[in-house]
């Protein structure tokens, strides 16, 4: 039942692909205002304002998360020495003590 939906739905895609390569070029929309110039309506100002905000704040985001991931792998790195350092130090510590004798008579 899932790979007959599948198979319909790719099919479906495809044909639609190939609907959209055969229609002609789209349009340009036309714009009204240009685009250079500001509007002095306030509605557009707002939503120009706001644009301006969204894209500052998904750039900061965007930078907090490279430093985030940055950190993280510094930390990661920092964890896995901390470990082999441990590990050998273990070993070390195993291999210079003397095995304790087992009772077998359990």
């Amino acid at each position: 039942m899932k790979a007959r939906h599948i198979l319909i739905s790719s099919l479906f895609m495809a044909l639609a692909g190939g609907a959209m390569a055969q229609s002609s070029a789209p349009v340009a929309p036309s714009s009204t205002a240009t685009n250079g110039a500001p509007s002095n309506d306030p509605f557009v100002q707002k939503r120009q304002a706001d644009a301006d905000a969204k894209a500052q704040y998904k750039a900061e985001k965007k930078a907090a998360k490279q430093e985030y991931k940055q950190d993280r792998a510094q930390a990661k790195a920092q964890l896995k020495q901390e470990r082999q350092e441990s590990t050998a130090q273990r070993n070390e510590a195993l291999a210079t003590t003397p095995a304790a004798p087992v009772d077998k008579s359990h």
